[in-house]
């Protein structure tokens, strides 16, 4: 069962799907007109230039500083800015097609989809989504972002501010890591990847209240990596490093 905010519908849900597909096909139109527009003004111009005395004839008769040789020099420079403007431009395009076919042929193994906005969080970790203590439950950084700017607004409906936008529990104190520490215990006993990476970072690093035991650590660090979790790989790449 998807669980979200009441007032955002599965209709919602779909039209802004469908929105953003419509700004990407969108995005890629425009791409394509300005580079027809930039071609077509490439030619106009040396078609214009080829009409006119080379820079070197202008130079030779009129001098370095004449108004005749820098109007020359300008258009020389316009050509050459519009030509840089169109390479760079069918180089995004080149880019943006082989992160396309990268995706498609090797999709990301650590992806999930936020379960609000549902797109696809290609590289589910603690930077690109946000971990919920309560539920174990998470979203995507930046509805999780736009969630808590939201609750500072007047008008935002008291009875979800400060709560978990999937299980509804409250959140715990901010800083109160003992809370958090708490049900991250519980949630690693169950054999969570991601509270056993969180716990296993605080011994480590004897953060929040945690005694420095490299050794446990270690440990719960090992089994979250065992499980393929992103941040405990890291982690770990780390310490051996080290």
């Amino acid at each position: 069962l998807l669980l979200m905010d009441p007032h955002i519908s599965s209709t919602t849900m779909a039209d802004e799907k469908e929105q953003q597909l419509r700004e990407k096909i969108a995005f890629t139109t425009v791409a394509d007109e300005k580079e027809q527009q930039l071609r077509e003004k490439i030619a106009s111009q040396k078609t214009h230039m080829a009409n006119l005395p080379t820079l070197q004839s202008i130079v030779d008769e009129t001098g370095f500083t004449s108004p005749g040789t820098k109007a020359r020099a300008q258009l020389i420079k316009e050509l050459s800015d519009n030509e840089e403007q169109l390479e760079l431009l069918i180089e995004s395009k080149r880019v943006a097609a082989v992160v396309r076919l990268q995706d498609e042929l090797h999709p990301p193994e650590d992806s999930e989809d936020c379960p609000v906005c549902l797109e696809t969080i290609k590289h589910v970790n603690c930077m690109t989504m946000t971990r919920f203590y309560c539920c174990g439950g998470f979203t995507c950084t930046k509805c999780s972002e736009e969630r808590k700017a939201k609750g500072k607004e007047e008008g935002f409906d008291e009875m979800y501010r400060d709560k978990c936008p999937l299980c509804r529990e409250e959140f715990p104190n901010e800083g109160d890591y003992k809370e958090l520490g708490t049900r991250a215990l519980e949630h690693s006993n169950k054999g969570k990847a991601w509270a056993q990476a969180k716990l296993g970072t605080w011994y480590l690093r004897g953060l929040h209240g945690f005694a420095l035991e490299e050794k446990k650590g270690l440990q719960l660090m090992k089994e979250a990596a065992d499980q393929r979790d992103p941040d405990a790989l890291f982690m770990l790449a780390l310490e051996y490093n080290i």
